[in-house]
């Protein structure tokens, strides 16, 4: 009905309208985002066939037409299907380098990563159309390497360049073979490598993610690379007619970064993710499975399974993709295969996503290159939302709490001294206090109502708080008393001789429990007793007297030994050491200046870890202190009491004697609560030793560990430092038995090279030896992998 030229206008026309549709689509009335387009981009892969006839490239336009031409039918039928078609993306590459397709989309979205929103970078395409290439890049050359290292090497630029901001981050690494999970990351050879992992959503948080998953935390580009490179070893590939290492799973490299202040005066953290995805690649077993002379290779069964497998996930994500891209709201089926479940959040979520089409350019490949770019154009209307993910730290607003509550405190006597009412107090009232209110509630209660109403005074919620619990205490007191008279009474017929005695109540001769009999009394020389442990007790750690460890431990006992060396005691004992040559604003001469700069620098981590673990030993320090503080008070609280509860019984028994009477086992109110008192500081004595003691294990523990840190902060900087001087050429000259082999000597040579002419491909060309020296030595390992996967 219509001439090509006509059939043409109209699909440019169409795809023109779409385009703007979809931009107009990403915009509120007010011009504000709403949404944000997945970013698409088609990339050629170079070939000397390429379809110059069929395939047309506009990068101006970023417009792709291809006319596969009509092909008679035998039977002289008219052919009516389609034959050409009109492409329109946000960029197309055609024979770009491997910077160019950094620079030109990935950069971006790696930069949103840094900045704290999710980001996603995904290549499609048929089998062999580059997808790999692009992701991974060529793993031997440091100017062909691809997006993934690319995006490792400017993260961790931009951490380092971030000093006000603290990163963590964590590494993943998996791959979706035959509808199972695999951790790319385990060790070589584990036996456990075929786990059901579990695909788990975090609202608010983390966001989709596999659970189980092997999660390290890397602090250089150089530990990133090695991660990288070793899991794409562990990756399931196998050989066609089309490609030679062929992958036969999708493979999802994670990239989390945690991000908070320094200074510790927000407790946000701001928590981003790096999803890396490269996917595999559509086939037809027609095309990878036929000869050079058109014969069919013998087609086994585990090629044909891992074909279905691979097409039937990557027809779920398109269908996941049309879902999403239709206007009218509709329900996405994520959970159809472990692909789409794990991709929820870069498939219309939380994330800014780009997609790579890579598509073989070759007269052989039209139809999956119609087919590739038909999904890239479906992607391009799908609308993602791109926000950062805070959440708190729970320690950080732990802390932001106590000093907002002593600051009100402040505020609250500082109010008080303003308003002349200087007795509020705003802390726990001490057994003295409560004692003394106690007293005024007794006179209260045995006043009449004339003088009741001056004796209470209130200044306080807290004192009214306090006030009715000791009315409650003496209520109770009160009704016990009542109860055991009436008992008694009932037993003997008369008033009983034992009332309110110790062996009534429950009590030992001193008013204490009967479990706590001895505690609080004083031994000579030997302190205060804690009394008698259980018989089965053993205590917590025996060490032998003889042991070097008990004179260790001795040591890093609280007042018995001297603190640790600091960091700048061994920074200034480095720095005087005899391979020190004292040059002029060179860290390569100067081992303190080149220890300060291994601290920020490529030590941080274990610097900071050493950090903390100073201030967990101060905190156990501080713990110490409390604890004996309040064992103090106890103590003094206890010899109080003893001598108070004495002065009231002596007098007790003079009145006793005066009187003529022989009742000196009745006890009156004042010393019942004395007694009582008595047993309530012993308590506080036994729980303020007993956190004593916990605090002293803790600051042990604590010791240890920053004795551990320090000796691994200074082996790592002698290695480094050692490192850095024979790249500088300023290392001792080896003595006759400490010659370096030639494979060493080579390593040398190639390591000087590679830091004159780029100093960073220093960490790539590392990663790259590792992963060499990794294949080799693993090789049997990496074999017996595979074949468990493919059988």
């Amino acid at each position: 009905r219509y001439s090509a030229a006509e059939r043409q206008a109209g699909t440019l026309r169409a795809a023109g309208n779409l385009d703007r549709g979809t931009q107009k689509a990403a915009q509120k009335p007010n011009g504000e985002s709403m949404g944000k387009t997945i970013k698409v981009c088609v990339r050629t892969r170079p070939t000397a066939q390429f379809a110059a006839g069929h395939i047309a490239i506009d990068a101006d336009r970023n417009a792709i037409t291809i006319d596969k031409g009509h092909e008679a039918s035998p039977d002289g039928v008219c052919n009516n299907a389609q034959s050409r078609f009109d492409f329109r993306f946000h960029h197309v590459l055609h024979n770009a380098s491997q910077d160019t397709v950094y620079e030109t989309l990935a950069r971006d979205v790696v930069q949103d990563v840094v900045d704290g929103i999710n980001g996603t970078i995904m290549t499609y395409g048929q089998t062999g159309s580059g997808k790999t290439f692009t992701m991974l890049g060529d793993m031997n050359n440091y100017v062909h390497r691809g997006v993934a290292p690319r995006a490792l090497a400017h993260v961790f630029a931009d951490v380092a360049a971030r000093i006000e901001t603290q990163y963590t981050v964590v590494c993943t690494y998996m791959e979706i073979y035959n509808e199972r999970i695999f951790d790319l990351l385990k060790a070589l050879g584990d036996e456990d490598a075929r786990n059901d992992y579990q695909i788990v959503e975090e609202k608010g948080g983390r966001g989709v993610f596999v659970r189980g998953l092997t999660e390290v935390e890397v602090a250089s580009e150089a530990e990133a690379l090695n991660l990288l490179y070793s899991g794409q070893l562990a990756r399931t590939t196998a050989q066609h007619k089309l490609n030679r290492n062929s992958n036969r799973s999708h493979s999802i490299f994670t990239v989390t970064l945690r991000q908070q202040s320094r200074s510790g005066v927000s407790e946000k953290v701001v928590t981003s993710k790096l999803n890396l995805v490269d996917l595999a690649g559509s086939e037809r077993l027609k095309k990878t499975m036929e000869g050079a002379d058109g014969t069919a290779y013998d087609v086994d069964a585990t090629m044909k399974k891992e074909s279905m497998y691979i097409n039937q996930s990557l027809t779920y994500l398109e269908q996941c993709v049309v879902g999403l891209s239709k206007r009218a709201p509709q329900h996405v089926a994520y959970r159809q295969t472990k692909l789409t479940g794990v991709l929820k959040d870069s498939l219309g979520g939380n994330c800014a996503t780009l997609l790579f089409a890579c598509m073989w350019a070759e007269s052989a490949h039209l139809e999956e290159t119609v087919s590739t770019l038909r999904l890239a154009q479906r992607m391009m209307r799908v609308q993602n939302t791109a926000e950062k993910v805070q959440t708190t730290d729970p320690a950080r607003l732990a802390r932001k709490q106590e000093r907002l509550i002593r600051d009100l405190r402040q505020e609250l006597l500082m109010h008080d001294a303003l308003a002349d009412r200087s007795g509020v107090k705003y802390d726990p009232y001490t057994p003295e206090e409560q004692a003394i209110i106690a007293a005024q509630c007794r006179r209260y209660a045995d006043a009449d109502e004339a003088r009741a109403a001056d004796l209470l005074e209130f200044d306080s919620v807290r004192q009214m708080r306090e006030m009715c619990a000791q009315f409650k205490k003496l209520l109770r007191d009160a009704e016990a008393k009542a109860v055991r008279a009436r008992t008694a009474m009932t037993s003997a017929g008369g008033v009983p001789t034992g009332l309110f005695a110790g062996d009534e109540v429950g009590m030992g001769e001193d008013g204490g429990d009967a479990e706590a009999a001895g505690v609080g009394d004083a031994e000579a020389g030997r302190g205060l007793s804690l009394g008698r442990a259980p018989d089965a007790s053993r205590p917590l750690v025996v060490v032998d007297a003889r042991s070097p460890e008990r004179a260790s431990l001795a040591e890093r006992s609280v007042g018995l030994g001297a603190e640790s060396p600091s960091v700048d005691a061994f920074s200034a004992e480095l720095a005087g050491s005899p391979l020190s040559k004292m040059g002029d604003g060179d860290i390569v001469n100067d081992r303190s200046r080149a220890f300060e700069h291994y601290k920020r620098q490529a030590g941080r981590a274990t610097h900071e870890k050493l950090q903390r673990a100073k201030r967990a030993r101060s905190d156990a320090k501080s713990q110490i202190r409390d604890a004996a503080a309040r064992a103090d008070a106890a103590k003094r609280d206890i010899a109080d009491v003893d001598e108070r509860l004495e002065e009231t019984r002596r007098r007790r028994r003079e009145k006793i004697r005066a009187a003529g009477r022989d009742d000196d086992d009745v006890v009156d109110d004042e010393e019942f609560v004395l007694m009582r008192a008595g047993r309530d500081a012993k308590r506080d004595y036994r729980d303020a030793h007993g956190a004593w003691l916990a605090a002293r294990r803790d600051h042990a523990a604590a010791a240890l560990d920053v004795d551990a840190t320090k000796a691994q902060l200074v082996d790592d900087f002698q290695q480094f430092f050692a490192q850095l001087q024979r790249r500088a050429g300023l290392a001792e000259e080896a003595g006759p038995g400490d010659k370096l082999d030639d494979q060493e000597a080579f390593d040398k040579l190639e390591m000087e090279r590679v830091a004159a002419q780029d100093p960073d491909a220093l960490a790539f060309f590392r990663a790259q030896k590792t992963r060499r020296a990794t294949a080799t030595q693993n090789r049997s390992h990496l074999r017996q992998l595979h074949r468990n996967k493919r059988t």
